[in-house]
């Protein structure tokens, strides 16, 4: 489970935290490397295209020529006076294991995908490790993501590869949460965690074993008997679980989030479909009410704005144990309704 992590330790991560970052990423990774190519996993050329092409500008040599597992990047873009500037990265791809994740009967891969910017650290400076869930062509149709690196990520994750699993030990990231430190002592647990997959979805074992939310069974956002997709991953911060659902009703594109641990947070983004206008705050909540499953807080939302006591862009408290917040962008190239539920208790 969590242990605390030693001052030898400590002091390799803080030097990270502040040293350039391509150099710090060369560090982390290299006690990994070497159990890793062990695994001798061959990637299909096609899903390296696809992999390769998401990632990397201009990438050299060309994917669709000679696949390969490491390539040179150079984004173009335009400075402050108009003049044309290229940034160069590099990208590496780093496969670790194959496993029938979501147990559909085809073979999926893990691999870690690494890119490496100038030095000082830029967009293009980080790692990750992608579960990529596959169709018996090779495509990619899902993929998670545990954040391994960033210049401002929540954490900084190391990984070992033991058989069929990989084991996350994470601590956070000095350039984000300097208050995790004191005198050059971390001052919080290590964060070790591995993924896992419940029907077909992935869950951390942080979740699982330490959070409320996990232990509710029924977390349905939205009535989808009449169409709709629901999506469970993990947040690349926190670990925890997020839910997605999404439909389509009377001119809107409605899209459900959950998350949290042991308080949930909902999240209903409204959008007008194309070449639909979006009807005004009322007529939203009368089209989402009965499709969505907080019927009770969104009931209490619509009795606020019925006695224009409803502000916008402000907390709301609902009743006991539940707040709401709502925004309202009409001015955006895309209209939208977002209506955050927060648990509170």
């Amino acid at each position: 489970m969590l242990r605390y992590v030693g001052l030898r330790y400590l002091g390799v991560l803080l030097l990270l935290s502040i040293m350039p970052l391509s150099l710090a990423e060369a560090s982390t990774k290299g006690s990994n490397d070497t159990s890793n190519k062990t695994n001798n996993i061959v990637l299909p050329k096609k899903l390296i295209v696809e992999l390769v092409e998401k990632r990397c500008s201009s990438p050299k040599p060309n994917p669709k020529v000679s696949p390969a597992l490491e390539y040179r990047c150079s984004d173009k873009y335009e400075d402050a006076d108009g003049d044309e500037q290229s940034m160069d990265y590099s990208l590496r791809l780093l496969p670790l294991i194959k496993e029938d994740f979501n147990r559909d009967g085809i073979e999926d891969i893990a691999l870690e995908v690494e890119s490496m910017g100038p030095l000082g650290g830029s967009v293009y400076s980080n790692s990750t490790i992608y579960y990529l869930l596959l169709t018996k062509n090779k495509s990619i149709i899902n993929e998670h993501e545990i954040l391994l690196y960033a210049p401002f990520s929540e954490h900084i994750v190391e990984y070992e590869v033991k058989g069929k699993q990989i084991y996350y030990s994470a601590v956070p990231n000095y350039r984000s949460h300097p208050e995790a430190y004191e005198d050059g002592e971390l001052l919080e647990p290590v964060l070790e965690f591995t993924v896992n997959w419940e029907k077909g979805s992935p869950i951390s074992s942080v979740y699982r074993d330490n959070c409320r939310l996990s232990r509710i069974k029924d977390k349905s956002l939205l009535d989808l008997s009449l169409g709709g997709t629901s999506h469970e991953d993990i947040d690349i911060h926190d670990y925890t679980q997020v839910i997605t659902e999404s439909i389509q009703a009377n001119g809107l594109s409605i899209e459900a989030t959950l998350s949290g641990c042991d308080l949930s947070s909902v999240s209903y983004n409204i959008n007008p479909q194309q070449g639909k206008s979006l009807p005004v705050f009322s007529e939203v909540l009368k089209t989402l009410i009965p499709l969505a499953h907080h019927t009770k807080q969104l009931k209490t939302l619509q009795t606020l704005e019925k006695r224009s006591s409803l502000k916008f862009a402000e907390r709301i408290l609902l009743y006991s144990g539940w707040q709401a917040i709502v925004h309202v962008d009409r001015e955006d190239e895309t209209p939208h309704i977002l209506i955050v539920i927060e648990q509170t208790e």
